[in-house]
């Protein structure tokens, strides 16, 4: 499986006070609004999706919910990386066994691992699934802990199944390495909005967005635009994108919340975060509405389709 394009990292729909999963309806909504707006594939239950604050049986039910809902539409990647090992193999093999095109694993986080520890849990992951397509996911803000170059290198050469990564870090000089070492029939996304541009420039094949998990439009049109060679308009586009950010990105630790409240803003329910994550006190989202009615004003959302 090839995957390009754009990829929504969705936030996980909880009920207003966070507590518990939403219904199965209000996940079906969002959902559609994400397909409809031109996703070409979802990688759930990742960082924007809370992962670490839900259980292992909530990750289940949102991974068969997304499966079922979406039915092949567009490509579903089930994000299954957990702090321990066992519990990553536990997720991995629901997610081949419901269905999903694939599966997304982080490194192994909270503590700090060397190469070997990392190299020891990709293999046992990727080795329990063998049929299925294995992503890793670098973010070495959150997990702290490296892929280096040389590691993916070991990697391929003894795990066949494992086919990209998501490069969630804005180092392009890492990213390069990655292409170098893997080869171009490797997938190689971004994993950051602000550098889309830069990356597709690097070779990557797409981006796992974030922010698209609220505004799909501005990234998928960036995508659209360089894949069609209008540079000028995909650059135009990475600045619109950066402007959004400056308004929905938040202090550091409400970046999900801003994302929530921000479809909110669009009409669409997700409910709130989960403690201890905060949700927006009235005044931040009242700000973040007039923020946003900005944007609208100068032009810099006229790509949205509401």
């Amino acid at each position: 499986m090839k995957l390009t394009g754009i990829i929504t990292a969705p936030v996980t729909p909880l009920s207003p006070d966070g507590s518990e999963l939403a219904s199965e309806v209000i996940f079906s909504n969002y959902y559609r609004f994400l397909i409809e707006r031109g996703m070409n594939g979802l990688l759930v239950g990742g960082t924007t999706g809370e992962a670490p604050l839900l259980t292992i049986s909530e990750r289940k039910i949102i991974a068969e919910r997304a499966v079922g809902i979406v039915s092949h539409a567009i490509p579903v990647i089930i994000h299954a990386g957990c702090a321990s090992t066992a519990e990553t193999i536990e997720l991995a093999r629901h997610a081949a066994a419901i269905g999903a095109e694939a599966i997304a694993v982080i490194t192994p986080y909270f503590f700090h691992y060397n190469p070997i520890s990392i190299e020891k849990h990709y293999r046992a992951v990727a080795g329990a699934v063998p049929s299925l397509p294995v992503y890793l996911y670098y973010l070495p803000e959150f997990a702290h802990n490296d892929i280096s170059a040389d590691l993916l290198h070991t990697l391929l050469t003894s795990c066949p199944n494992i086919v990209g990564i998501k490069h969630s870090d804005a180092d392009m000089v890492h990213l390069q390495e990655y292409r170098r070492v893997a080869g171009w029939d490797f997938t190689l996304f971004s994993g950051d909005d602000s550098v889309e541009f830069a990356s597709l420039s690097l070779g990557a094949n797409g981006c796992v967005s974030g922010k698209s998990s609220a505004f799909p439009e501005l990234p998928v049109a960036l995508f659209r635009a360089f894949s069609s060679g209008n540079l000028a308009e995909a650059r135009r586009i990475q600045l619109l994108i950066d402007d959004l950010a400056g308004v929905i990105d938040g202090p550091p630790g409400m970046g999900i919340a801003y994302f929530k409240a921000s479809l909110k803003y669009r009409g669409i329910a997700v409910g709130s975060v989960r403690q201890p994550l905060m949700p927006l006190s009235d005044i931040e989202y009242s700000a973040l509405v007039r923020n946003l009615d900005e944007l609208r004003r100068t032009g810099k959302l006229n790509l949205l389709t509401d």
